[in-house]
């Protein structure tokens, strides 16, 4: 277990960040708007007791959003997956990654 921990040098030794997902289904008219082969998920992030909702859309990703209580990030992440299976993806920010 103790691999599994990281240290921040001032001898605290703090666990990785854990990620829960949901797959977004987009209604079908939304679909036919929405890029192909493109999966869009909604993440709840665990860090040290804190949970931050982001949304990932293929490489893309906004801001997590947060410092939530479990059940505040779980409800947000109902409510992310809601509007974008009703309105799509194109009213989010996304941030710049590396990889773009």
């Amino acid at each position: 277990m103790s691999s599994l921990l990281h240290n921040l040098g001032s001898g605290v030794q703090v666990a990785p960040a854990k990620h829960y997902s949901r797959l977004i289904k987009f209604i079908d008219e939304i679909a036919k708007h929405e890029p192909h082969e493109t999966s869009t998920s909604v993440d709840i992030i665990s860090n040290d007791n804190k949970w931050y909702c982001q949304i990932r859309c293929g490489k893309q990703r906004t801001q997590p959003m947060g410092p939530y209580t479990k059940r505040q990030a779980e409800r947000v992440q109902d409510a992310r997956r809601t509007r974008i299976a009703e309105k799509g993806t194109a009213w989010l920010i996304f941030e710049q990654t590396d990889g773009d």
